[in-house]
């Protein structure tokens, strides 16, 4: 980077460290907060990896921000009426801050998760053959004979 660059970067430390990841802590989105600060994602990232320890920093920011969206959208769900005109552009709201929550914080992702889980018949009855073994002592093996009742 340029003379500009580095001059835009001592405008950011003037600002601090705290103060910057305290407003995304509590909501302010980091598009809005580098408008403010006159510099763009680049030399946002160049900042962050400027000190050593700062990009955890601005993680942990990012999860407390995540309970800032949470919260928001629980409170704009309890507040919303259902005689109110607003009820779609509160839903919207609220799935809007879900969706930022989750991005933020995997905690606050209610997306369901597939579990796949294979099973091999072959296996359990080996599996069930060791256990009676155990059990048992010896596994007898052999057939089943149909013996149902017979009519006279």
């Amino acid at each position: 980077m340029g003379a500009i660059g580095d001059a835009k970067i001592a405008e950011v430390n003037k600002v601090g460290e705290d103060e910057l990841f305290n407003r995304l802590a509590t909501g302010t989105t980091l598009t809005d907060l580098l408008k403010e600060i006159g510099i763009g994602y680049k030399l946002w990232a160049r900042w962050l990896d400027s000190v050593e320890g700062r990009r955890q920093r601005y993680a942990e920011a990012q999860e407390q921000a995540a309970h800032f969206y949470a919260s928001r959208a629980v409170m704009t769900a309890v507040n919303t009426h259902v005689e109110d005109n607003t009820i779609n552009s509160a839903r919207l709201q609220v799935d809007t801050d879900k969706w930022m929550a989750a991005k933020l914080n995997p905690q606050y992702d209610t997306r369901h998760k597939e579990v796949a889980v294979n099973i091999s018949v072959g296996d359990l009855h080996a599996e069930a053959a060791a256990l009676l073994r155990e059990v048992s002592g010896d596994v007898i093996e052999g057939k089943a004979e149909d013996v149902s009742d017979v009519e006279p």
